[in-house]
């Protein structure tokens, strides 16, 4: 099939600093070039937290917190040649909107992409549940990495936010199948979800879905809830700082095979009351400040994309010691649920 260039593409605005086609002041630089396919109407989906959904009212380019303006396809496939040559970027994502045509203009942008930067540099897509002909076709076409968000740590956030409830097409049983579809043509380590925390969810299930996506070798990036104006969600109040903390905390030791569900106490209400493995263990991962950085594909750092500067949830690098201090104080209002302090 001959590849059709789409005209436009949109870029976030960090990426677009660091191609040189915009001059915004960076506090962190993005390691990842985000990018995301052009549609100038709104999504045929109606996710209840996005920006772009059906029936929303915010600006068409905006992204969590960032703004994708868009730029001429083949302008900005020139910039990522240089940018990746000088090893500004190590990593392309295609994000999209569900629009008809979106997965020929995905396709497409995969393949011109591969065309001028070669294999050298890693490319991720996310998309919704797709067809397994259809994660074939990307898989063809250049993408490394497949994400299928969940968003939703439960089903029954799920349908409440982008499900049947939101009016929107998604179905739970739709993603995971395509999730674990994708695990077999792209291999083990190679496919990934989002999970949002704050939607409504409890630890307990945060938790719970973070062992059965290890066990599935799927990974997840970790977004917290961030509320935008013209969105059903835009009261909503962002998750806990501490609980999102605890979170990380249990998604990178699951990940790390150092915890399993069945270590963890509950109470009631689903809030994680103890961790049930060695102290070493909890003291060494909040000391290496890892499990508190942007998770997701690798060398994705996301700077401030769903969070403000000056109450940073993913740390778009390795925390300072400063920085691990401040967490701990932060796990610290929790941790003597945990039988001591850090």
């Amino acid at each position: 099939m001959e590849t059709v260039e789409p005209e436009l593409v949109r870029v976030s605005i960090g990426t677009a600093t660091v191609l040189g086609l915009d001059i915004t002041i960076l506090k962190e630089k993005p390691t990842t070039a985000y990018l995301q396919t052009y549609w100038d109407g709104r999504c045929i989906a109606n996710c209840k937290f996005c920006a772009q959904a059906r029936e929303a009212t915010s600006e068409m380019l905006r992204v969590a917190r960032a703004l994708y303006p868009a730029y001429p396809t083949q302008k900005v496939l020139n910039a990522l040649k240089i940018a990746s040559e000088k090893r500004r970027i190590f990593r392309v994502c295609f994000q999209t909107v569900n629009y008809p045509g979106m997965l020929d203009d995905l396709e497409n942008l995969v393949k011109l992409t591969r065309l001028k930067l070669g294999r050298r540099i890693p490319i991720s897509a996310s998309t919704h549940a797709i067809s397994k002909e259809n994660l074939e076709k990307l898989k063809d076409a250049g993408v490394t990495n497949m994400v299928i968000p969940l968003d939703a740590c439960s089903k029954k956030v799920f349908d409440e936010i982008k499900g049947f409830k939101a009016k929107s097409p998604y179905r739970w049983e739709e993603h995971w199948k395509t999730l674990k579809e994708a695990a077999k043509i792209f291999g083990d380590g190679y496919v990934g979800t989002h999970l949002i925390i704050g939607l409504g969810e409890t630890e307990f299930e945060a938790a719970k879905i973070f062992q059965k996506l290890y066990e599935e070798k799927i990974y997840c990036g970790l977004f917290a809830f961030t509320p935008i104006k013209g969105t059903p969600l835009a009261e909503f109040e962002k998750p806990s700082v501490e609980s999102y903390r605890v979170l990380q905390l249990i998604h990178y030791l699951t990940y790390k095979n150092k915890l399993k569900l069945k270590n963890l106490e509950f109470d009631k209400n689903g809030n994680i009351v103890n961790i049930n493995i060695e102290r070493k263990e909890i003291l060494k991962a909040v000391d290496s400040g890892k499990p508190f950085q942007t998770t997701g594909c690798p060398n994705c750092n996301r700077p401030f994309a769903t969070e403000s500067p000056t109450k940073i949830y993913n740390y778009p690098r390795l925390p300072t010691k400063t920085e691990i201090k401040l967490i701990k104080k932060q796990l610290a209002k929790r941790i003597p649920q945990f039988g001591g302090e850090l």
